[in-house]
């Protein structure tokens, strides 16, 4: 008895050549750690999609994703059935391959060893292979931002007071004296005798004026 054996490979994307078996029913890929199948993309969603089996077929539906999910270049908008070498691309940059093999249920099987049988070989020519332990699956983490360094400034340096001029407070008041000075001057220069005898209380001589 031949049974079947699904399973989708990453062509490329986060994990290029991760393999991921269909073990169950029913089985979900998306973001979230949650599904059964992770993939570590900004463009995948949460629960992207999922696969499911009815009647020994695999069925691929879409779950409503942010960025769709393409069969041959088709938008899924509805359960489509998957057939062996169908290219599956989630978004834009994660593409995967639904890949169909099968095996004889009731052949002896060597221990740490699975009969691989391809559907277009003939029973004479089929030859039994070891399977391959799969690695882990571990998501790929984020890389690092770049910090940008920006230079130290260099620090300011004191500013000298040039020697030979005089502050500007001490011009200011020199030059109000000049001023007050010549006003004071003149005006005493064309003060009427009168005022002179006035503010000299009558002790010059003429004063008092007749």
């Amino acid at each position: 008895m031949v049974a079947p054996n699904y399973q989708i490979t990453m062509r490329s994307g986060p994990t290029p050549g991760k393999t991921y078996p269909f073990e169950v029913e029913e089985a979900h890929l998306g973001r979230d750690l949650a599904n059964d199948i992770t993939v570590s993309d900004p463009e995948i969603s949460r629960r992207h999609a999922r696969f499911f089996m009815r009647d020994e077929s695999i069925f691929l539906e879409d779950l409503g994703s942010t960025n769709g999910t393409f069969l041959n270049g088709e938008r899924v908008t509805s359960p489509q059935q998957l057939r062996s070498g169908d290219v599956i691309t989630f978004g834009e940059h994660v593409v995967m391959v639904f890949e169909r093999t099968a095996f004889d249920v009731e052949s002896t099987v060597v221990a740490g060893q699975a009969p691989l049988v391809d559907e277009d070989m003939t029973p004479e020519s089929q030859v039994y292979q070891p399977v391959q332990e799969k690695e882990p699956y571990s998501e790929s983490l984020p890389v690092a931002e770049k910090v940008e360094v920006l230079p130290k400034e260099k620090p300011a340096k004191p500013v000298k007071a040039k020697k030979g001029k005089l502050p500007a407070w001490l011009v200011v008041l020199l030059v109000a004296i000049v001023v007050l000075t010549c006003v004071i001057a003149v005006t005493l220069y064309f003060m009427p005798a009168s005022w002179w005898c006035a503010i000299t209380f009558n002790a010059l001589e003429g004063c008092p004026l007749p």
